[in-house]
């Protein structure tokens, strides 16, 4: 079996070094796990993938619709290499997944990894040109492939929060939403709630464990009192922790990860969705990356600055919740927040303050300064609205 000769590999030679390094037999998975394609089943992917209609892989399940025609254009001239051999699943197999190794022509100075043959081309992992590039790319992803624990929710080191929009502008319920990131192509179909600080589900279950997942699911989505109602369920192959939370109606993601060193899929993203949030880090995996992606949403920094705007004023309330939700745990935050509307001299900003105090989930981080800056009638009223 040689490289898919419809593809053009005499212009890119560093793609029969990669060959040799990773293909043994015909079929059978190389030193890398890549199992390369005949030029028959090459084509018969290219076809499939190209052909798929939109109830069989929606593009809009990936990626928002600004997208699509840019995603369109770059499938026309990829070429399936290589994929991992058999289908694997999420941790309740309601989610089957082909990872698969593409060139592109219109990208050719590497090759690139898609955890899903039907991942759109802004969403693959740039894997270089050699044997080692290629599973140092493919190395975080890998967890479904093998026995190996998944990583403690509490042990993740890195957070990052988006405000969504209120569950009116998104048109539908606390529920229904959860119920749509549990759909999405890029998280883990076992959900839970408040209740529980770690994830309660196995790593991998079998057997048993796998039928009587349907059996828990109520006990484990169960929320702790007085929380800010929450749910969260991992990404679909590295394990990062994906939060999706309604603090009075106002809607986060929160998603905690493990950093990766790969070359950053941000810069296209960016290009192709103006709508992305501001300031996401560089090292987000792609799966995590992958939720965020279909949706447009603000970072806390960027709604503090819309409070800071005098000329805000209409949408000040607004913007004032969405950045206290968006602040979630960040203590000093939320006092920064406080305090720069407890120093207002306008009052009906001001009572603002007020509200946003009564619901601040630190009441006990408040500034100073919303003290020493709220008339003296109204001392006595905040002092009440803020015990804990």
């Amino acid at each position: 079996m040689g490289l898919p000769s419809h593809w053009w590999k005499d212009r890119r030679p560093f793609l029969d070094g990669l060959f040799v390094e990773t293909a043994r037999d015909s079929g059978q998975p190389g030193e890398t796990g890549w199992v390369w394609l005949s030029e028959h089943e090459s084509r018969e992917a290219a076809a499939r993938i190209r052909g798929a209609s939109d109830e069989d892989a929606p593009l809009a399940a990936w990626i928002p619709q600004e997208a699509h025609e840019a995603c369109h254009t770059m499938l026309e001239g990829v070429v399936p290499l290589a994929t991992r051999g058999d289908l694997r699943g999420d941790r309740w197999m309601r989610k089957l997944h082909a990872p698969t190794l593409f060139g592109d022509p219109a990208r050719p100075d590497q090759v690139w990894i898609a955890l899903d043959q039907h991942m759109p081309p802004p969403l693959w992992i740039p894997a270089g040109t050699t044997a080692a590039s290629l599973a140092e790319a493919y190395a975080p992803y890998v967890w479904p492939e093998t026995q190996d624990p998944l990583p403690a929710v509490v042990r993740l080191p890195r957070s990052v929060r988006i405000f969504l929009g209120s569950e009116r502008e998104m048109g539908a319920d606390f529920e229904t939403i959860v119920r749509f990131f549990q759909g999405l192509p890029c998280t883990d179909s076992l959900p839970w709630g408040t209740r529980f600080v770690e994830d309660p589900w196995p790593d991998h279950p079998v057997g048993i464990a796998l039928v009587s997942a349907g059996y828990h699911m109520a006990d484990n989505i169960q929320q702790a009192d007085g929380a800010v109602p929450s749910i969260t369920m991992r990404s679909r192959r590295l394990g990062a922790a994906i939060t999706v939370s309604s603090m009075e109606t106002f809607c986060v993601l929160e998603v905690r990860y493990a950093p990766v060193s790969h070359a950053s899929i941000l810069p296209l993203l960016e290009e192709l969705l103006p709508g992305l949030p501001k300031g996401l880090p560089s090292d987000m995996p792609v799966d995590a990356l992958g939720v965020v992606a279909r949706f447009r949403g603000y970072q806390a920094d960027e709604l503090f600055a819309l409070v800071r705007d005098p000329e805000e004023e209409p949408s000040l309330g607004y913007h004032t919740m969405a950045c206290l939700a968006a602040f979630g745990d960040d203590g000093a935050g939320a006092r920064a927040l406080l305090a720069e509307l407890g120093g207002r001299e306008n009052p009906r900003q001001r009572g603002l303050g007020y509200q946003a105090a009564s619901l601040a989930r630190h009441k006990r981080f408040l500034h100073e300064a919303l003290l020493r800056e709220t008339d003296e009638d109204n001392v006595q009223a905040l002092k009440n609205a803020l015990r804990p």
